[in-house]
């Protein structure tokens, strides 16, 4: 019974580091609030876990003084053991603290905590937008297949642009949906008292600019771009 009770120990420390490194393949880095809340336990718990796939070189912790904050990251050790032996691997970036940026840590992470609310829901094939292809003229924060089997495409919203940067960016992603790349656009705002306020702005949105002219915004046009909280994200209906 006593070795039985080993195995299982050993069986579920193998599948919790084997979910973080699936997660990190895709995401590179995360905090532990988010690490602790993918696989559905207490901050202390994740902590123990993460700490030894640090010892172990699966993943390298970064102290980001100016936030107060811990990031965890992917090795390239743990790269090569992010894969299972029956999955082809892939070209992914590992950890490089050098190249973060301070300003866009929040938003990452925020970001992630959609993912992973989103996952919880029933939606699929979440992509970052850092792998979609650096071509394309307007790359969402990531794309997914929501519960109605709908590929759409999310941004994070922290921050309230200008008007005519929207109008753009309506324009962009409306040709988008017409060549039925995503079927929706969705927002989604960190902040519960921030997303009505993107409503209202975006409904100042008459028209947009299409090959040197303006085009009508029609409610149909803007029911495309649906707006959320993350405490209201993502809709039943997906």
């Amino acid at each position: 019974m006593l070795i039985n009770s080993y195995q299982q120990r050993c069986a579920r420390a193998q599948s919790k580091r084997e979910v973080i490194l699936r997660f990190l393949r895709d995401e590179t880095w995360s905090n532990l609030t988010n690490l602790a809340n993918m696989l559905g336990l207490s901050e202390p718990a994740a902590f123990k876990t993460v700490c030894q796939m640090e010892r172990d070189g699966f993943l390298l912790r970064f102290k980001v003084t100016a936030l107060r904050l811990s990031l965890w990251g992917i090795t390239p050790q743990g790269l090569a053991f992010a894969w299972g032996d029956d999955e082809p691997m892939q070209i992914r970036p590992y950890f490089e603290p050098s190249k973060l940026s301070v300003m866009t840590i929040a938003h990452y992470l925020d970001i992630q905590r959609a993912r992973l609310i989103a996952e919880r829901a029933g939606w699929t094939n979440w992509i970052p937008g850092n792998r979609l292809p650096k071509d394309i003229k307007k790359r969402p924060d990531a794309i997914a297949t929501n519960t109605e089997g709908q590929i759409v495409a999310i941004e994070l919203e922290r921050s309230i642009k200008t008007l005519k940067r929207y109008e753009a960016i309506f324009a962009i992603y409306l040709q988008m949906m017409k060549r039925d790349e995503y079927a929706k656009v969705y927002y989604v705002c960190p902040d519960a008292s921030f997303a009505p306020r993107l409503i209202r702005m975006f409904e100042l949105i008459k028209s947009v600019p299409v090959a040197g002219e303006r085009v009508p915004i029609t409610e149909k046009h803007r029911a495309r771009f649906p707006v959320y909280a993350l405490d209201t994200w993502p809709s039943k209906s997906g």
